[in-house]
């Protein structure tokens, strides 16, 4: 999405479910420091069960999948921040 931001290209996602995601991602207390609707959802839904276990969102990135994909959605959230 960044990239076709800076090409001056229209993006495949829109800025309302991009939005509704950080929202998501959020009300669950994920920390941003530091999208494709049905494996995004997965992964939103892993990370709530980690978050349930663990009672936070800091998945380490060595964590497999899910460590992978936080670690995207943060860097995704940078880029946008640029």
């Amino acid at each position: 999405r960044y990239r076709q931001l800076q090409e001056g290209k229209q993006s495949s996602m829109t800025d309302s479910i991009f939005d509704e995601r950080i929202q998501k991602l959020e009300s669950i207390g994920f920390q941003w420091s530091g999208l494709y609707k049905d494996s995004w959802e997965s992964m939103f839904d892993e990370l709530r069960a980690f978050k349930a276990k663990y009672r936070h969102c800091n998945v380490p990135r060595r964590a497999g999948k899910l460590g992978k994909w936080v670690s995207t959605q943060r860097q995704r959230y940078r880029q946008l921040q640029e």
